[in-house]
């Protein structure tokens, strides 16, 4: 007996379900005319040859324009592409910190090229040669010294230079705006 009951339940429940699916089809069949009263306005407008519609920029930004503008104070010399050659797509991760915010952690040679260990401020380790770009000034490496002992009168062990890496950088003079080189040192 319970098996003719579920038998009959299911038959049930498939015929309402079917009349479910058709009644919700046809009431999304049926248009709303609320609906299709602004399309109507929209093309008997346009039939009789005038736009109701015109564009006015004013007031608003240029979507070209980058939402960022870079931010330039007075009297402070701003960095132009013009002054290294260099354009900002080629930039390594060296050039993105303060030459201040290096840290030299070792001294290579090898083959005969002298080779430097810094650490950034993001925590990695790079190694620079002589002739590459670090530092956010457009800073090129021109030596690797190692530490320089000496002996005093005294007969002592003096460190007369320690191990460091000599940076050059090419910067605006605000006052005369002539280009300036200056040689920056990176120490452990």
């Amino acid at each position: 007996m319970t098996l003719k009951f579920l038998r009959e339940y299911s038959l049930l429940l498939l015929f309402t379900t079917f009349l479910l699916i058709v009644v919700a089809a046809s009431s999304f069949a049926q248009q709303d005319p609320a609906v299709d009263a602004p399309a109507a306005a929209i093309s008997s407008d346009n039939a009789s040859g005038t736009d109701t519609f015109a564009y006015s920029p004013k007031g608003r930004r240029d979507p070209f324009k980058p939402l960022i503008q870079p931010k330039q104070q007075r009297g402070e010399a701003t960095y132009t592409p013009e002054l290294s050659g260099r354009p900002d797509k080629i930039k390594g991760p060296l050039e993105k910190f303060e030459l201040s915010q290096f840290r030299l952690i070792a001294l290579l040679v090898v083959k005969g090229v002298p080779r430097a260990m810094v650490k950034a401020p993001d925590g990695k380790s790079y190694m620079v040669k002589i002739g590459e770009y670090i530092g956010m000034n457009d800073g090129i490496v021109k030596k690797i010294e190692t530490k320089v002992m000496g002996i005093n009168e005294n007969g002592l062990r003096v460190e007369k230079s320690p191990d460091r890496i000599v940076v050059e950088e090419i910067s605006v003079d605000s006052l005369t705006g002539k280009k300036v080189k200056q040689y920056r040192y990176i120490v452990m």
